[in-house]
C-alpha cells in the first residue's frame, strides 16, 4: 500500500478547463430520463396511444424518435395530474393536450421541456449545487475523487 497526497477542490474551485472535464465526468446523461420517460408512457397510457419506437439523444436535440399509435378509441377528454406520475415533466404533456388535443404538439412540448431541462443540468450553476449536496470532491484537472 502507498499514499498518494493531492490536492482537493470543489467543482466552483476549478478552472473552467477542469470544471468541463468534470461535466463530462458526471452528466454524461441525463439525471431524470426515467422519470421524463415514465411521464411520456403515463401520458400515453391515459389517453390510449401505445409509444411503437422510442429513442433520444439528450445530448444531441435534433436525435428523437418517438412513434405511436392509438390502440383505444381517440381520447378527447382532459387529463389532470392525478393520473400521472408525479414528476415535473407530467406538465407539458397535460398542458398541451388539454390545449390541442394533439398527442404530437403534447409530445413536442415534453421533448422541449426535457431538453431545457438536460441543459440546465450541464451548467455551472447546477453543477456547483449538485456536488455540494453530494459533498464530490476533484483533483485539479476535475477528475472526481
Amino acid at each position: 500500500m502507498r499514499i498518494i497526497e493531492t490536492q482537493v477542490y470543489t467543482f466552483d474551485e476549478l478552472s473552467d478547463n477542469a470544471k468541463e472535464n468534470a461535466k463530462i465526468e458526471l452528466v454524461s446523461e441525463y439525471f431524470w430520463a426515467d422519470e421524463a420517460t415514465g411521464s411520456l408512457y403515463a401520458f400515453a397510457e391515459e389517453i390510449g396511444i401505445k409509444i411503437t419506437d422510442y429513442s433520444m439523444d439528450w445530448c444531441a436535440y435534433g436525435c428523437v424518435n418517438i412513434q405511436w399509435e392509438w390502440i383505444d378509441k381517440k381520447h378527447t377528454n382532459d387529463i389532470t395530474v392525478e393520473q400521472f406520475t408525479g414528476y415535473c415533466m407530467d406538465f407539458p404533456l397535460i398542458e398541451e393536450w388539454n390545449d390541442t388535443k394533439d398527442v404530437a404538439i403534447a409530445i413536442g412540448a415534453w421533448v422541449n421541456d426535457c431538453q431545457k431541462d438536460y441543459e440546465y443540468q450541464q451548467s455551472d450553476e447546477y453543477m456547483i449545487e449538485y456536488c455540494e449536496a453530494n459533498e464530490y470532491e476533484f483533483t485539479k484537472e476535475g477528475k472526481l475523487i
